[in-house]
């Protein structure tokens, strides 16, 4: 796994006394398109086996858990799935990392989920073995539902005294003024771990005040990532209000989209992975 320093800043922060209380607050879906693309799938899932990736606080737990009783529920961080099994200590609540599903055999789910966009706590080098794992862990034809940052948003990286940050919640544009010193100062020390390639780029996130580094991607390059991990060409992308984009989408007002994808029958393409 490659993931440092991506992976070393996320997880003080994650694990922070501060933010798995934020964690455990968490309930229902995350938005209009999660809670629209689960009714969808219910029919097809309903009472088959479901594998919840990054599972947080139990945000997800009880939604998934009404599709099924077939469920597992993992995260990579110890205190994250202590705190889930201490909300839900009758749910199957295990510590495994995206990137090792080894723990399962080939085919064994009908649905992975991965939602809150918590794939972009990955390293972009990390990213198309997590994919592959995903798909091999799948039944063919299973459904792999996730969300991811869109780099295509006009605010992606842009520093917490950006304008942007207070003119789009003005509600609480003088909370965002008084954090300016931390902010910045927690800007200041992520900013040098960003990186940018090809339709993607590794950020630091507003959330939690500056305090991640995030993976962002455009729809194309999302769409390409999952063919070349074995995942069916034409996967559904949808905005946060659960209004489809097409290839090529643009979507700058939406700061993450999600994406219905279906395992294919071909292997990964390791040269593209």
């Amino acid at each position: 796994m490659t993931g440092a320093p991506l992976d070393e800043l996320n997880r003080a922060t994650w694990s922070s006394p501060a933010l798995l209380d934020v964690f455990a607050a968490r309930e229902g879906p995350i938005d209009g398109a999660e809670a629209a693309i689960l009714r969808r799938l219910a029919h097809e899932v309903r009472g088959e086996p479901i594998l919840d990736i990054g599972v947080g606080g139990g945000r997800t737990v009880p939604l998934l858990r009404a599709l099924t009783d077939d469920y597992i529920g993992i995260d990579y961080l110890e205190e994250l799935v202590g705190l889930t099994r201490s909300r839900f200590p009758d749910a199957r609540i295990e510590h495994h990392d995206a990137r090792d599903l080894s723990a399962f055999e080939d085919g064994s789910f009908a649905l992975v989920v991965f939602s809150t966009n918590g794939i972009d706590g990955i390293s972009h080098e990390d990213r198309g073995t997590t994919l592959a794992e995903i798909r091999r862990v799948l039944r063919p034809g299973g459904w792999f539902f996730y969300s991811t940052h869109n780099l295509a948003h006009s605010a992606a990286g842009a520093p917490p005294w950006n304008r942007w940050w207070f003119v789009c919640r003005p509600r609480i544009a003088l909370r965002r003024v008084v954090a300016l010193p931390r902010t910045i100062h927690a800007y200041r020390r992520v900013r040098s771990h960003v990186t940018r390639g090809d339709g993607w780029a590794t950020l630091v996130d507003p959330a939690y005040d500056f305090g991640l580094l995030t993976h962002f991607v455009i729809v194309d390059e999302a769409l390409r990532e999952l063919e070349a991990a074995g995942f069916e060409p034409g996967a559904e992308v949808f905005d946060p209000t659960g209004a489809p984009v097409g290839p090529h989408g643009f979507t700058t007002s939406a700061f993450w989209f999600h994406v219905l994808a279906r395992r294919g029958s071909g292997a990964p393409d390791r040269t593209k992975l």
